[in-house]
């Protein structure tokens, strides 16, 4: 039996014990968890400020290491998790829960020990979806200084993402930690994660703010576009800021495309470019085609070209390009259907000799049906 269980057991003693209470008790360090009983939100009743009650006390401070040791351990984090899922606690628990550990969220969600804090990070994660709202200038005071490095850990950026998800007070703070590394944190393998959220939540009034305002035009300059299109990591932001971005941002990107043919080759040849070349397509074929109508004819153009030498047939085969092909095909219309026709004509017996070309006769096959000319294509 744990001390902390001993002490509640005490005859004559309430069957409940505060959080607040069991950190004040006793020199005895615990070996596991406080019980996970109904608190009321004790700690928040007494901060003054922004700032959590210093925790002074030698034997109050070994307790809480000694509990957040216990968080970083696969039971500890899966065992208090489950005590947050149920439904024995109420919101005046998890405060109190989180507010004790608060000192340690930097550590919990990145610890520099390495594997172990990630249990650490899966506690967060899951507290996070019952952080009440007076919490969150509490999480910011604890995380100043850290959302950078927090971004660039293994498990911290998940702790970020959440913070993303869930706690919308939080998203400004973020944004004004990073806005000056802004390109560092695009093109770092865990860091564009943070990057993505924030754009993905699509949300208006947040585009219009000073800081994130910063954070997209650095992204959107043109030279620093150019870096980050082909880059593993930045291409999943950009790509982002394509989904949810307004048309002003998708012509900035745009402009990237607008190197002529053999720049525009390049790009639908490489593996991150072709990515971002086919985001594109769909963007300028979706809500805001009419906005974009004027830049949707000027790729469309440079993809079907006027000779049968034309970017389409130079990139149908390719190990990438032919994603941008098979696009090219699904978003055709009018007069661009009968010259991806007579593109894919002048293919012929390649596109079935070729697995990539097989792609692109189902693509066209499901486009077109019978209008398409199977012994033309040399079926």
């Amino acid at each position: 039996m744990a001390p902390w269980q001993e002490e509640i057991l005490v005859p004559g003693r309430p069957s409940t014990l505060k959080l607040s209470e069991y950190l004040e008790s006793g020199p005895h360090v615990p070996s596991g968890p406080p019980p996970g009983l109904d608190l009321p939100l004790t700690l928040l009743e007494r901060r003054s400020g922004p700032q959590i009650p210093q925790v002074r006390e030698p034997t109050k401070r070994m307790k809480r290491m000694a509990f957040t040791s216990f968080l970083r351990t696969p039971n500890g984090a899966e065992e208090t998790c489950l005590k947050l899922d149920s439904a024995m606690l109420d919101s005046s628990y998890v405060a109190e829960l989180v507010a004790a550990v608060l000192p340690d969220l930097p550590s919990l969600a990145c610890d520099p020990q390495g594997i172990q804090d990630k249990h650490g990070c899966w506690f967060m994660q899951q507290a996070l979806h019952f952080v009440p709202c007076e919490l969150q200038e509490l999480i910011q005071e604890e995380l100043k200084g850290k959302i950078l490095a927090c971004s660039q850990h293994l498990h911290g950026n998940f702790v970020l993402q959440k913070c993303v998800e869930l706690l919308p007070g939080t998203i400004s703070f973020i944004i004004k930690e990073l806005k000056n590394h802004v390109m560092e944190a695009a093109m770092h393998v865990y860091s564009c994660r943070v990057l993505q959220r924030i754009i993905e939540r699509n949300d208006k009034r947040l585009f219009g703010r000073p800081d994130m305002i910063g954070v997209l035009e650095t992204l959107l300059r043109l030279e620093n576009l150019q870096k980050l299109v082909i880059e593993p990591y930045g291409n999943n932001v950009i790509r982002a800021v394509l989904a949810c971005g307004t048309s002003l941002h998708v012509q900035k990107i745009m402009k990237v495309f607008a190197c002529g043919e053999a720049g525009l080759l390049a790009l639908a040849r490489n593996r991150h470019g072709s990515l971002v070349l086919e985001k594109l397509l769909e963007t300028l074929n979706g809500e805001l085609r009419n906005e974009l109508q004027a830049e949707r004819e000027a790729l469309m153009c440079a993809i079907l070209g006027g000779t049968e030498s034309s970017l389409f047939v130079q990139i149908a085969l390719d190990r990438f390009g032919n994603y941008i092909a098979q696009r090219t095909i699904e978003v055709s219309e009018g007069q661009e259907q009968q010259r991806v026709q007579e593109l894919l004509k002048s293919l012929g017996p390649k596109l079935r000799r070729a697995a990539n070309g097989r792609h692109i006769l189902q693509a066209a096959r499901k486009r077109f049906g019978s209008t398409l000319s199977v012994t033309d294509l040399g079926s």
